[in-house]
């Protein structure tokens, strides 16, 4: 996918969730963040030239808090360990609904909350994302052209 086809998924998205939130289907919401999640810290990964043998969101967050690819002051500033425990934590409560669906008993205040949360959470990451790629592509750029 390119770029252009690429924005254009994203904006479809993005515009997905907001309907989604606003008729209070909250599930599908929570469906929605889950996959933005998953594609902006496999980005970040990609754009820093690191592969996961099993990408994970958990996997992801964890090559993003310790790898030493983001050890770097400007990435720390955006990809702070704040911003990852969010993600991971709203990632837990997301596995535990989805897995226990039939099980747990979670009001519907409280999957509206799971899915507001995440929506925030979204916006946060995919900005933080976007930021991080784009110094991680020019510190490349500069990393080849003092090689020559």
């Amino acid at each position: 996918m390119n770029n252009y086809e690429k924005n254009i998924k994203y904006r479809s998205l993005h515009e997905a969730l907001s309907k989604a939130l606003r008729n209070e289907f909250y599930y599908e919401a929570i469906f929605i963040e889950y996959a933005i999640m998953e594609d902006r810290t496999e980005s970040i990964l990609r754009h820093a030239n690191i592969i996961i043998s099993d990408p994970t969101l958990n996997n992801k967050i964890k090559a993003l808090k310790f790898n030493r690819a983001f050890k770097d002051e400007y990435i720390k500033k955006h990809l702070n360990f704040e911003l990852l425990n969010k993600v991971n934590n709203w990632r837990d409560k997301r596995n535990k609904l989805i897995h226990n669906l039939v099980t747990l008993s979670y009001s519907n205040e409280e999957i509206k909350k799971i899915a507001l949360d995440g929506q925030l959470i979204v916006k946060k990451l995919s900005g933080k994302s976007t930021l991080v790629n784009n110094y991680l592509d020019k510190s490349k750029v500069n990393k080849y052209s003092k090689i020559s």
